[in-house]
């Protein structure tokens, strides 16, 4: 991970032992990040011995660096949700996306987490043709009984965001925060709770014999009842390539100075935004007034500051007051995107679990996702099956292959915004 505002703005937590030696734990964890503190946490409170093996430190991939918004539900449309699962348990996948933004307030207010958490987030049109389908949108969950959805039109949308968009639907139940206070915040609760962590201590295999798994690092091992894969984009080979059903891809933000006063011109609201594009645009005021400005995508891991300019600009096409401005971080890594936008639910064999693939959407999914496995460990498979009922293509192996899957996906999407 790159140096990033994120970790500029937080103590500096001291690092945790490295795995030495063969532990018994009832559940082992791969990945201390939303995903596996998650299901840590409800584990130990379940009354559950836990390790979490994590191969650099908390919150180092995407949990710790992200941008931070938190949105319901899953990252496809509902309607799409309906074609794959059914009207009935579509809802329930509806229902469950609420959830997990309850179960993140729910634990910010219990463990007493101190992370900047603020409610309402923006989406907006940035064409005219994007204005019938974000009223469809509105109206669909409506339907669904979701009534925190405020529509503004283009003179409306000017009191709260002062950009040239179409118009825009506040969220009033999303928001956003800061990801590595929040994945911080978790680690501690878990630890409180019981759960050890084990900082660089990557995985290099696990097997399943004689009833357990056993769990290999280059320092030790971890003999477990159960193993949950929870690194998502960062799970490498510890799963088979046919069972990943997501593309890595290259996602970027940048923070710029304190803007004093001009903040607040820019974004009066102060709501998170994100537009419609299929490439989104996403941005939001830090409490010390930073535009932290994301969505730039790859097919390959770039330096951030190769990308510089080209952030630079999106950002001044958006807020033409700020085309003098330069980043005073910029940062990146992989963002676990699936063909379908909905996240993969899976099973290896009896006593390994993994979720990953939360296609840009997973500040509150991946809580929920974490969550759902603990369930599944505890003796409730019902959320866990359902979710893993969806259907995903296989990602085809070789990284030269994947890498041109890719960019030709990632052109496809810019031509299409580009109408």
């Amino acid at each position: 991970m790159n140096d990033s505002w994120y970790r500029a703005s937080v103590p500096a937590v001291p690092p945790r032992a490295q795995l030495q030696g063969v532990l018994d734990a009832d559940v082992c964890i791969v990945g201390a990040g939303f995903t596996g503190l998650s299901a840590a946490l409800e584990l130990a409170e379940a009354g559950r011995s836990v390790i979490v093996l994590e191969a650099e430190d908390v919150g180092w991939g995407c949990s710790g660096r992200n941008g931070g918004q938190i949105n319901p539900g899953v990252a496809c449309d509902h309607a799409r949700v309906v074609r794959e699962l059914g009207e009935q348990d579509a809802r329930r996948v509806w229902q469950l996306g609420l959830d997990g933004v309850d179960l993140l307030r729910d634990r910010v207010e219990r463990y007493g987490i101190d992370c900047d958490l603020k409610w309402g987030i923006l989406l907006v049109a940035n064409k005219a043709r994007q204005v019938p389908e974000l009223r469809a949108w509105q109206q669909e969950l409506g339907e669904l009984g979701y009534d925190r959805l405020e529509f503004h039109d283009r003179a409306a949308l000017q009191g709260l965001l002062n950009a040239d968009y179409q118009a825009g639907v506040m969220d009033l139940g999303g928001g956003d925060l800061h990801p590595l206070k929040y994945v911080q915040g978790l680690a501690r609760a878990a630890e409180q709770a019981g759960v050890r962590i084990f900082e660089r201590s990557a995985v290099r295999s696990y097997r399943e014999q004689r009833g357990q798994v056993q769990v290999c690092t280059a320092g030790g091992q971890v003999r477990a009842g159960h193993l949950l894969l929870a690194g998502n984009a960062y799970l490498g080979k510890l799963l088979p390539w046919y069972r990943k059903g997501f593309m890595p891809i290259g996602s970027y933000i940048g923070a710029t100075r304190p803007l004093g006063d001009l903040a607040e011109q820019l974004i009066p609201s102060r709501a998170a935004v994100c537009d419609m594009n299929t490439l989104i645009d996403y941005y939001r005021l830090t409490p010390d007034n930073r535009l932290l400005f994301g969505g730039r995508a790859s097919a390959r891991d770039a330096r951030p500051d190769a990308l510089r300019q080209t952030m630079r600009e999106r950002m001044a096409q958006v807020f033409g007051q700020l085309a003098g401005e330069d980043f005073e971080y910029l940062w990146g890594g992989q963002v676990a995107m699936t063909m379908s936008k909905a996240p993969v639910f899976g099973r290896l064999g009896q006593r390994v679990l993994f979720t990953q693939g939360y296609s840009g959407q997973g500040v509150a999914l991946a809580g929920l996702a974490g969550k759902l496995m603990a369930e599944t460990v505890l003796g409730d498979a019902r959320n866990f099956d359902l979710m893993a009922r969806w259907r995903h293509l296989p990602v085809p192996p070789g990284a030269p292959l994947q890498t041109a899957i890719r960019a030709l996906a990632l052109l496809w999407y810019r031509l299409q915004d580009s109408r």
